[in-house]
């Protein structure tokens, strides 16, 4: 059924954008047709009073292509090129550049949960507090907010927006939203990039190996081309396991493997000038033997107690999505329709011959649609509808010789929402007021074996803000919006469980809602040497989730905890130095939050809990420092190297432990000749340990970072 709707809406949305682009081609102007391709995440422009300068060009605003410097949101851009040089691979990389963002959880590499200013607590279940799109594709699973398992290869440019957003977008993700701008197939020409690596980790039993590319072909010179993409890489073992209790004889050796298989296909058709039409199918394969987070001991990594059994964390998403755009003289009609089926999930041995196991089989079709003005007028406006229609089954079981529990739940939803901004230049832009609505309904079941229910909720969300441009090289903004997550849907086993440890639960918690006040700041100097961005906020939230231990120890559950706030400054610094080609950034957070008020049967069973105390799962700082060269070395030859050192500050988690604060240093070394590549790449080059999210009440276990891992890295780029 769902695949004959979005095959019907598919359709829909063909024909309309092939009728609407032939009525009109030949009244577009070069203009309008310049805004369907977005322009490359640094473009060399020469401004009116005649500087040269490197201008990072975003959509995020689905406005049209605006400066970086000129968008009034707390708003970063990684272009390919950045993440590259950098290191940066993964959504997991790449949370160390984005100031108070930090990861949730981390199961596997099939299911790992990311924060921002602590919005989800930890965003262990539930939906996601952060927004996932690829391109204008939302990447949703039901009730369980994992983050896609992007392979960066094609990449063009990421940008991440901070605060609540559902005033621009349909997920309406009460933290923020990470946008994957990929690389369109090449409607004139064929284009491709390769790239191979191999390297080596402290404690590993053999090379890691990856390798990827992409190729673009045009079919039809001008109108049709198609994309291919995707890669295979594998991570030995570096962690061993040990039947009973740790005696330094591992029962076996490097245990944790990791595999990943993606492939993108994507075709781009342009019927007419100002129709551009895009259908894509992803297909995310990350396996995981054994599990991130659950290491008995982190120096040396290993698992206890799991009697001889396997264990794995693994996943098979499967994303088929179409596309439209057509635009007119003065606005742009955008639709994205989409469908994913996946299936992951965890198996985890417990001693002496039991198991945990929780496996999802999330289903989601989903549909956006946006008109956005594109005039350069003082009117600047968007209005957009989404609808999901979901379901997240869970087969979970718990297995012991004296316990056999089956939790296995559904949770299905379907809700749609109605949103757009307003604003209005005045001054010439020097002032610009703006104003945002949001209208939501979700209608949301849970379905057991012997239990069922269903909750509807209605809510309006608002954004106003007033932004000042003096002039091209200073933006100050002030701005106030409201944020809301769903509430959680857990089995009825956790909400007895909970209930038995004092805790107040259900199996479908009250939604989380939150209010955020921001000033910021962009300035840069004339000459774009110097830049520095600063935003202070307060956010208020209410009816807080938070992950919470239950008597049993192998089963955690969730409650509301009460209300809180959060104050933060984030701050991102750039300096290019007189050294031609080397640059310094420095970016990052600070921040204090604290309940305001405990739910008085939480704060009876959680006694560290009370007005006043830090609220849980959460880090009070992150910080990176990068220092980037790209030089010559003469003739065709250049050379480039970047060193990082990022900081983590402690968390807070739901049992009252402490994780202790940890930093990493990455370092990228290579030279280039003209469209080849070699790197000497590092990471985690003082072998931190760990742990970074502490596991059950044992401080010494948990999550950890990789060790040290030194290898090489050849790149062929040919587009």
């Amino acid at each position: 059924m769902k695949f004959t709707r979005f095959a019907c809406s598919s359709v829909l949305a063909l024909s309309i954008g092939i009728i609407t682009g032939q009525a009109r081609a030949e009244g577009v102007d070069a203009q309008a047709t310049a805004a369907t391709d977005p322009p490359a995440a640094a473009i060399a422009t020469t401004a009116a009073d005649g500087t040269d300068a490197n201008t990072i060009v975003v959509t995020a605003t689905k406005t049209g292509a605006m400066s970086l410097q000129a968008v009034p949101l707390a708003i970063q851009a990684f272009s390919s090129q950045t993440l590259k040089e950098r290191n940066i691979n993964s959504i997991a990389d790449l949370v160390a550049s984005v100031p108070g963002a930090y990861q949730g959880q981390n199961q596997s590499v099939a299911s790992a949960s990311y924060n921002l200013r602590g919005a989800g607590g930890s965003n262990a279940n539930g939906d996601s507090p952060i927004g996932y799109y690829l391109d204008d594709v939302p990447f949703v699973v039901t009730n369980f907010g994992i983050a896609p398992p992007v392979r960066f290869i094609d990449i063009k440019q990421v940008e991440v927006l901070r605060g609540p957003q559902g005033t621009i977008y349909g997920q309406g993700s009460s933290g923020g939203v990470f946008i994957f701008r990929t690389r369109d197939p090449n409607l004139t020409r064929v284009e491709g990039v390769v790239e191979g690596e191999s390297a080596y980790t402290d404690g590993a039993s053999a090379l890691s190996y990856g390798i990827s590319g992409a190729i673009s072909v045009p079919i039809v010179k001008d109108v049709f081309a198609v994309r291919v993409s995707g890669g295979h890489s594998y991570a030995p073992g570096w962690a061993d396991a040990y039947f009973g209790n740790f005696n330094g004889k591992p029962d076996q050796k490097n245990v944790n493997i990791i595999r990943n298989d993606d492939i993108r296909v994507v075709g781009l058709l342009k019927p007419a000038s100002n129709v551009s039409i895009k259908g894509q199918y992803w297909h995310f394969r990350p396996r995981q033997q054994f599990l991130a987070y659950t290491f008995t001991g982190v120096n040396p990594p290993y698992y206890a107690n799991t009697a001889g059994q396997g264990s794995f964390g693994n996943g098979d998403f499967k994303l088929l999505s179409l596309g439209v755009t057509v635009d007119f003289d003065t606005f742009t009609i955008t639709s994205s329709t989409s469908h994913l089926k996946g299936n992951f999930g965890i198996n985890r041995p417990l001693t002496p011959s039991g198991f945990f196991s929780s496996q999802f089989f999330p289903k989601m079709f989903s549909q956006e649609v946006r008109a956005n003005s594109t005039t350069h007028g003082p009117l600047h406006w968007l209005i957009g509808a989404s609808y999901n229609d979901g379901q997240g089954p869970q087969d979970n079981q718990l297995f012991s010789p004296t316990q056999n529990t089956n939790a296995s739940n559904n949770t299905l939803t379907k809700n749609y929402a109605v949103f757009g901004q307003l604003s209005y230049d005045l001054f010439d832009g020097k002032l610009v007021p703006l104003a945002g609505l949001r209208y939501y309904h979700d209608k949301r079941s849970f379905e057991d074996a012997t239990t069922s229910n269903t909750n509807s909720t209605n809510r309006v969300d608002w954004r106003a803000s007033l932004n000042y441009l003096p002039n091209r090289n200073l933006t100050i903004f002030f701005s106030a919006a409201t944020g809301f997550r769903s509430g959680i849907v857990q089995s009825k086993i956790q909400a007895d469980l909970l209930q038995q440890s004092g805790v107040p639960a259900g199996t479908q918690l009250d939604p989380e809602t939150s209010t955020d006040y921001e000033v910021g700041v962009k300035w840069q100097n004339p000459s774009r040497t110097l830049s520095a961005n600063l935003n202070g906020y307060i956010t208020k939230y209410k009816d807080l989730q938070t992950s919470t231990p239950t008597i049993n120890p192998s089963i955690s559950g969730f409650a509301n905890f009460g209300d809180a706030t959060t104050k933060g400054i984030d701050f991102e610094f750039t300096w290019r130095t007189p050294l031609k080609g080397f640059d310094l950034s420095f970016v990052g957070n600070v921040n204090t939050g604290s309940f305001d008020r405990v739910v008085p049967a939480v704060q009876a069973a959680l006694p560290y809990l009370a007005p006043g105390t830090r609220i849980v799962n959460t880090i009070e700082q992150n910080w990176r420092v990068d220092a980037s060269y790209n030089g010559s070395l003469g003739g065709e030859w250049e050379d480039f190297f970047n060193v990082s050192w990022s900081h983590s500050g402690n968390r807070l988690q739901s049992n009252g432990l402490y994780a202790h604060p940890y930093e990493l240093f990455g370092a990228t070394l290579g030279v280039r000749r003209g469209p080849y590549e070699l790197a000497l790449v590092g990471t985690n080059l003082s072998n931190e340990r760990g742990p970074i999210i502490i596991f059950g009440n044992n401080p010494n276990s948990g999550s950890v970072p990789t060790p040290r891992t030194i290898g090489l890295r050849f790149r062929a780029n040919f587009q």
